[in-house]
């Protein structure tokens, strides 16, 4: 069992609440010279005498009834903080701050957390959306979710799956730009077309798109014609014909099948990114957290 009193003063209990050095060795299963030297170098250390010891009882100075007292309480405590850390080391529970951009939220975040939740009820959620990468210390964050290349951190990053881009156009833009499924099942009809670029994106809008049986890969130039700061806000303005442009393929699917969007190239795939799960805990994360890592994998593999 883990104890956070120290030896001495553990000793110096068990042979307060024995009535003999005897007991206590008896109790603690240590030979009486170790109880008894304990209690000398614990004296000897707090330069008072504690005890008052004669050949047939003992009894308690004052200061030593008094020390007694502190011993037990402390002892007390330190029991429940113990139990507490057991408690949250068996079960889930208590605050959980994550951090995830807007587009991860409907597919990814909420459906993770809901199961979550379902299975452990003493958890307590709080989720900040923000499109930009938190400082987790600055935040008290618990856990992000982010996509991409990760800067040196000394923070724990795990892979929970991967983001795949779509090419994709509203049915106003392709019927503005006489974009039929026949055209559009010529990759080179898509050159030069106006784009609608992620912040992150480069000055020159280049893909390399590759079939889905890897046995072809094809280079194209898009023209920006403007640039948003969310997937959420790419996608409002692509909807409304401004141009093409790529979204992640968890995002896509109520959009595609309300018929809002059109996949341009469903037979060929852009670029694939990793989603990280990040938290502050090195090697030992709290187990809500590595259970929210776990939920976010699940979901990841459902979507994939």
């Amino acid at each position: 069992m883990k104890h956070l009193l120290s030896n001495q003063a553990r000793i110096y209990l068990a042979i307060v609440e024995s009535g003999s050095i005897t007991g206590a060795a008896d109790r603690l299963e240590m030979g009486k010279s170790g109880v008894s030297d304990a209690l000398k170098q614990l004296e000897s250390s707090l330069g008072a005498q504690l005890l008052i010891r004669t050949t047939r009882k003992q009894s308690l100075t004052a200061i030593g009834a008094q020390f007694y007292r502190r011993c037990r309480e402390m002892n007390d405590v330190s029991i429940v903080a113990l139990e507490e850390v057991s408690e949250h080391l068996a079960e889930p529970m208590g605050p959980l701050r994550i951090t995830a951009p807007h587009a991860m939220i409907d597919s990814i975040i909420a459906p993770a957390l809901a199961e979550l939740v379902a299975i452990y009820p003493r958890i307590q959620p709080e989720l900040i959306v923000d499109d930009e990468r938190l400082d987790l210390i600055e935040h008290n964050i618990d856990v992000a979710l982010t996509a991409g290349e990760l800067p040196d951190s000394e923070f724990k990053a795990q892979r929970v799956g991967t983001l795949r881009d779509v090419l994709c156009a509203s049915p106003d833009f392709c019927r503005a730009h006489a974009l039929s499924i026949e055209s559009i099942s010529n990759p080179d009809r898509l050159n030069d077309l106006p784009y609608v670029a992620h912040h992150w994106e480069g000055t020159d809008i280049v893909h390399q798109l590759t079939s889905q049986d890897l046995q072809e890969t094809k280079e194209f130039q898009f023209r920006r014609v403007a640039t948003a700061s969310s997937v959420n806000a790419v996608f409002a303005l692509i909807s409304r014909g401004v141009g093409i442009g790529v979204l992640p393929h968890f995002f896509i699917p109520p959009m595609l099948e309300a018929g809002a969007l059109v996949d341009l190239l469903p037979e060929y795939h852009p670029r694939e990114t990793n989603l990280f799960a990040i938290h502050p805990y090195g090697s030992l994360p709290p187990i809500s957290v590595r259970a929210m890592i776990d939920a976010m994998k699940q979901r990841m593999g459902r979507i994939a």
